[in-house]
């Protein structure tokens, strides 16, 4: 982790891209499907650091777990944050941006980057899917479960900054991805154990066969069936948060990709 002079000047830039644009390009910019990540630059010294949230094993891996032949779950699903020396002016603007949102004095930048060490020793796992109640955005909305990836990490970047001094341009607007799911209120069913020694075999068989359907495999016209028969038409998800699985009941509009404004803190 980069540490500055105290008394330095740091600029503080919002960085954002198209996920997996190094192979599909904008390909998923236009679906609103985005990578998000925060970069710094020191006044005093010139030097560029970029920092990023990233899951560890690939993105897939951390939505799902892998099935063994035994039926037990192994779950790759390890996030950190990855900083390294540096802004790729080219990658993030060829199909995204670079926008700078703050400036911190060196004080508060060494503050928020001590944060950042601590967050990431205690905030070490993936999750894609946020949960919410409905698709409304007016108070009825209830979110159940909230994801942990990229952009939730840049908020949290947003907000310890804010803590430590930080002002930001209010012209800048910046946009989120997230992926939900709509259900009922979830039911805890328990952890992997608890669920092992309950015997309930409706339940175990029902739980390795949903992830079964999510397995990679070569005929991803056949997976692709069997996804969309369980959400669409069974309405149900087993959702793994936090070493306890639980039970959702989907209602429409089931899945949703949104990309919705998050002000940036202090500002309206």
């Amino acid at each position: 982790m980069p540490f500055v002079d105290p008394s330095d000047i740091v600029e503080v830039f919002a960085l954002k891209k198209p996920v997996w644009s190094f192979k599909y390009g904008p390909l998923m910019g236009f679906f609103n499907i985005m990578h998000d990540g925060l970069g710094f630059r020191s006044k005093k010294t010139g030097l560029n650091y970029t920092m990023e949230w990233y899951e560890l094993d690939q993105l897939f891996n951390c939505t799902f777990p892998h099935l063994l032949e035994d039926g037990n779950l192994k779950w790759c699903n390890q996030g950190a944050l990855c900083v390294y020396d540096g802004i790729n002016d080219t990658v993030w603007n060829q199909y995204g941006f670079i926008k700078k949102v703050s400036e911190v004095s060196g004080s508060q930048y060494n503050q928020f980057a001590n944060w950042s060490l601590y967050d990431n020793n205690t905030a070490i796992y993936y999750e894609t899917w946020s949960i919410y109640n409905n698709n409304n955005t007016d108070n009825s909305q209830i979110m159940f479960f909230d994801s942990f990836d990229c952009a939730s990490w840049v908020l949290r970047a947003f907000d310890q900054l804010y803590a430590v001094g930080a002002k930001f341009d209010g012209n800048i607007k910046l946009n989120y991805t997230r992926l939900n799911l709509y259900s009922h209120t979830p039911l805890l069913i328990g952890n992997y154990t608890q669920i092992i020694n309950s015997k309930n075999e409706t339940l175990i068989n029902g739980i390795r066969e949903f992830y079964k359907t999510f397995q990679k495999r070569s005929d991803y016209l056949e997976q692709f069936t069997e996804a969309f028969n369980e959400i669409f038409v069974k309405k149900e998800f087993y959702f793994y948060y936090n070493d306890l699985y639980w039970y959702l009941t989907l209602k429409a509009p089931f899945i949703k990709i949104t990309y919705y404004n998050i002000p940036l803190p202090g500002t309206k």
